[in-house]
């Protein structure tokens, strides 16, 4: 018995009634890697929704300390609505094909609020954007990704969304984000007739209130695949009769749609700066402003070769996944490629336009498409964290809460600057100095206010006038406000010459004639005097 136990060291050691299994190098190192395994995620839960809420809400809140809504100096078209008696205007079938009724409709009540009127615009904005970072979360977490709440949470603070929140005409995007991710999660739960309902409604109201939203069907049949990990058309049967209804109000919208005329090699290059530029804002969103310069030279003349290379950087990725198709990360890197590409289209294929219509950079036309790179960009890192088991989650935690933070501050900070007027269309004067527009607002608050700014020198006040005035002659008041900067500066004879310039050219009132003659006495120009007051209309 003895000679056999020892021919045999794995047999089974019997003390009593107690067994003990024979040890082996390779169950402890079975136990070892049980041990250190990264434990499955769980969906979030109450607190998490509101560290989410709060969070979002302190970034955003200097927003609230402005009162800039409805900018004299903003030309974005938010007029359609003023000529609306009653909301179900918007819901006229022309209004429909080139007008989001929604959002239409959004600013006929928001109007009624009485309250003050920035305040109810933000504050709406606001909520639409938290609402869509809580969708993303259900989202993720019924595809059951591990990094369900951190991409929410980086999404939720990220600072390229302020433009869609401050400024006017942008609510068009939180919309219709807003409806993709509820149609995407009934559409992905499936769970019984009601979410099939819902997801369908959904999407109908979807169409008509933003061109985006047309590629819901093909996101949801990527979600599908994904989460079976093979193709039946039974899963797809139902996408086919919401595809159909898509391409058919895409025909039918863009017949009634405005679209600037370019060539098309001109809106490849427009398109090929806009996918770059918005991609490095998604992933290191660290350049801040309301509006970026478009660099002409650069977008018109890249040439048609170099404006396909972004579709030809994504080649290799896409041959990876065809590599491993069968393996689940290959298929959520195809979501997640796939349905970015989808939804950036709109916004890359777009020209933004600055206050005063030139040709600008747009944060708010990537805002849909924003949290798919988001959450693909943090689910790949956490992916590839969890294989170094809890070491690599606690890595990985530590960057995103960095991460996170880093977001916060520069949102806040931004938010901040916004909330001074004068501060933010200095800024806006600045990133944009051949531009007359800012530098009038910026003017024209400074002097409401009342007060001395430290933005300005009078030499700087000056050198501004001028720059704007070469650009607009006719404007009268601001020739009028040079007057009165020369005279405290003593600079007569530049007064003096803007004095002629307004008699020569237009038909001033009798006060300024009249401190136009005395101002001429006092030079001892008494015939210029004379007739300044023979001008006056009694």
């Amino acid at each position: 018995m003895m000679a056999e136990t020892e021919a045999n060291p794995q047999c089974v050691v019997r003390h009593g009634n107690l067994i003990i299994p024979p040890t082996d190098k390779s169950d402890t190192e079975l136990a070892r890697r049980s041990r250190s395994k990264a434990p499955p995620s769980k969906p979030a839960g109450l607190h998490a929704y509101i560290v989410l809420v709060l969070l979002t809400v302190i970034s955003y809140s200097p927003i609230f300390l402005s009162s800039l809504a409805w900018s004299e100096y903003d030309q974005v078209e938010r007029s359609p609505y003023q000529s609306m008696d009653a909301w179900t205007e918007a819901w006229a079938l022309e209004m429909i094909r080139t007008e989001d009724p929604i959002t239409l409709n959004s600013y006929f009540i928001e109007q009624k609020i009485p309250l003050e009127p920035s305040d109810v615009h933000h504050a709406i904005n606001l909520l639409l954007h938290i609402t869509a970072a809580i969708l993303l979360l259900k989202n993720l977490e019924a595809l059951k990704l591990s990094a369900a709440f951190p991409s929410a949470l980086i999404f939720a603070l990220h600072p390229t969304v302020l433009q869609t929140i401050f400024w006017s005409g942008y609510r068009e995007e939180l919309i219709g984000l807003i409806l993709i991710l509820a149609a995407l999660y009934f559409g992905i739960q499936n769970r019984n007739t009601r979410d099939f309902f819902m997801h369908t409604m959904i999407c109908v109201i979807a169409y008509i209130s933003h061109p985006a939203t047309l590629v819901i069907p093909l996101l949801l049949g990527f979600c599908i695949f994904y989460k079976n990990g093979s193709f039946k058309f039974i899963d797809y049967n139902r996408l086919l009769p919401l595809l159909c209804l898509a391409l058919f109000i895409c025909v039918w919208t863009q017949g009634g749609s405005t679209i600037v005329e370019l060539e098309f090699g001109e809106r490849l290059g427009i398109s090929a700066q806009n996918f770059f530029f918005y991609l490095k804002q998604a992933l290191f969103p660290f350049e801040m402003a309301l509006f970026y310069p478009f660099n002409q030279s650069k977008g018109f003349s890249l040439g048609l070769q170099n404006s396909f290379l972004p579709i030809l950087l994504l080649i290799p990725f896409y041959i990876l996944i065809a590599m491993n198709l069968r393996k689940t990360w290959a298929r959520g890197l195809l979501l997640g490629l796939t349905a970015y590409l989808l939804l950036i289209f709109y916004g890359i294929s777009q020209v933004g336009t600055f206050i005063d219509g030139s040709i600008a950079l747009e944060d708010h036309l990537q805002y849909v498409a924003l949290p798919i790179i988001i959450a693909l960009f943090i689910c790949t890192l956490d992916g590839i964290t969890r294989i170094l088991g809890l070491r690599g989650i606690v890595l990985s935690r530590l960057f995103l809460s960095i991460f996170a933070a880093i977001q916060m501050f520069i949102t806040a900070s931004y938010a901040y600057s916004l909330s001074d007027r004068a501060q933010m269309w200095y800024n806006l004067s600045e990133q944009w100095p051949n531009a007359w527009l800012p530098k009038y607002a910026l003017i024209d608050i400074i002097e409401k206010s009342g007060k001395e700014s430290d933005l300005l020198t009078n030499n700087e006040t000056i050198n501004m006038i001028e720059n704007i005035l070469d650009q607009q002659p006719e404007r009268i008041e601001l020739r009028e406000k040079l007057i009165d900067i020369y005279r405290k500066e003593g600079q007569n004879s530049n007064a003096l010459r803007q004095y002629k310039r307004i008699l020569r050219n237009s038909e001033p009132n009798n006060e300024f004639l009249l401190e136009a003659a005395e101002f001429y006495d006092r030079q001892g120009l008494s015939w210029d005097a004379k007739n300044a007051r023979e001008r006056i209309i009694q």
